[in-house]
């Protein structure tokens, strides 16, 4: 992609991306607020995105669950619309046909699909609503009670018990800016005073960006932007983020609440790279987890040649990264079938001993071709090709990407992804992969871990790696 900078009158800076039939244009108010606009014109839509930099990555364990808390209180009204029917109506009149907003681990966002006629009334709706929440004493009675029973009833499934132990076991000092429900009694007992707190550090100008996609006149959006978000009073800069901790040990963790009666899930985990620390190593980790998904591919051959206790042969092996700011994983999953023959612990160290085997050969020149490299490579540019298939799919991904990396990774993702070379996945491997640290998380239904013990063996090893 082609970057073209240049000054605009009323902006601190604006920059032009055109790129596979976009034209996306980017501009910087004086109080920080970035825009992107993504002009489409094949239906008279427009879709309005507002993401801030926020969600369980800003929270301290006292905060924990307040960020999707606020975003809930941000639909009970603003100095325009008094309360939430006000709110809704002004949707309405406006034909809005999409709108929600969602808290992520590290961004919340808020969206509305409207006839492009209405993109003025669209801006002013958000402009209110995020820059003067009511934030009332009775509204936070009521949606309390709404976010707990929604938490609630989330860590009463049966995969938040896994998530929950896996999260403790990689991230034991700040585990709770990796969970974005929260903690029910910090919910309960929220106050307006902390809820006005998230407002004040992290919902201000230079803290977020609008996405505007569809049918769209660029220079008028700019103007409408400019004119309901130019008064916004910048804030605090996004906090510098205490770096979790390597794992000082392989550790595992296993939890019986699986209601799958004879498969057991298997996974290996695996901290880094984070973007906010080596922004360079998540490029070939991209290209390393697109390598390994080939079904048929030197990776998923060999563990099931050494493991055929995997469950539907090579299908249910899977290899990826995670890309975060504050916490990028890599990971490895596997399915187990029981069976009377089964030496179920037995079985899950052999498939220890064969990923430890296979990422000691991956950390070698040999064990990725070229033709392996080249087709990972075209897979990442198609995948990204589809995403940008719609303007507001491709606005909702950039929104992502501004918030968890930044906006020139995002825009430059191709370009660099298609510069990686075999050295650089093994930089990778070896930084990341071989002879480094790892969780072990089995999740098994609790009938099976009553005849294999794995939970009391789990422990047992645990236990001993305290005492060390």
């Amino acid at each position: 992609m082609r970057l073209k900078r240049y000054t605009f009158l009323i902006l601190a800076f604006c920059l032009c991306v055109s790129a596979e039939g976009h034209a996306l244009e980017r501009h910087v108010l004086e109080n920080g607020l970035e825009i992107f606009i993504e002009e489409n014109h094949i239906v008279p839509l427009t879709t309005i995105r507002i993401t801030f930099r926020a969600g369980a990555i800003v929270e301290t364990e006292e905060l924990n669950g307040l960020c999707h808390l606020y975003e809930h209180m941000l639909f009970k009204g603003n100095d325009l619309y008094k309360d939430q029917e006000e709110f809704m109506a002004a949707l309405k009149r406006m034909g809005v046909g999409n709108w929600n907003g969602g808290t992520s681990t590290e961004y919340v966002t808020y969206y509305i699909t409207i006839p492009s006629a209405k993109l003025e009334q669209g801006l002013s709706f958000w402009a209110h609503a995020v820059m003067s929440p009511l934030l009332s004493r009775e509204e936070l009675i009521k949606e309390r009670e709404v976010v707990y029973n929604e938490i609630a009833g989330t860590q009463s499934s049966p995969e938040y018990a896994l998530f929950e132990a896996e999260l403790h076991a990689l991230y034991p000092d700040y585990w709770y800016r990796r969970d974005t429900g929260g903690n029910l009694d910090v919910i309960n007992t929220a106050t307006v005073e902390k809820l006005t707190f998230i407002k004040d550090n992290y919902y201000v100008p230079n803290n977020a960006a609008v996405f505007i996609s569809g049918d769209v006149d660029p220079s008028a959006a700019v103007k409408m932007v400019k004119k309901y978000y130019g008064t916004w009073q910048k804030g605090p800069s996004f906090p510098k983020i205490t770096p979790h901790k390597p794992l000082p040990k392989n550790k595992w963790t296993a939890v019986d609440t699986s209601p799958s009666k004879g498969l057991v899930s298997v996974s290996f985990t695996f901290r880094g790279p984070d973007t906010g620390l080596d922004t360079e190593s998540t490029y070939s980790a991209d290209i390393w987890g697109q390598i390994l998904s080939a079904p048929e591919g030197k990776f998923k051959h060999n563990i099931y040649k050494a493991v055929p206790e995997l469950h539907g042969g090579t299908r249910h092996i899977s290899a990826g990264y995670f890309t975060q700011r504050d916490a990028g994983e890599t990971s490895f999953s596997f399915v187990i079938a029981l069976s009377q023959k089964t030496d179920l612990w037995e079985t899950i160290n052999r498939l220890k001993h064969s990923l430890i085997q296979e990422i000691d050969n991956m950390a070698k020149d040999d064990y990725f071709s070229e033709t392996e490299l080249i087709s990972a490579k075209k897979e990442l540019v198609d995948h990204d090709i589809l995403s940008r298939e719609t303007a507001a799919g491709y606005m909702s991904n950039l929104s992502f990407w501004w918030a968890s990396t930044s906006t020139e990774y995002y825009l430059s993702y191709l370009d660099r992804i298609n510069k990686i070379e075999g050295t650089d996945i093994q930089t990778f491997i070896n930084s990341y992969l071989d002879n480094k640290n790892m969780l072990t998380t089995i999740w098994i239904n609790s009938d099976d871990n009553k005849e294999h013990n794995i939970l009391k063996k789990v422990s047992k090893i645990m236990g001993r790696e305290e005492r060390k």
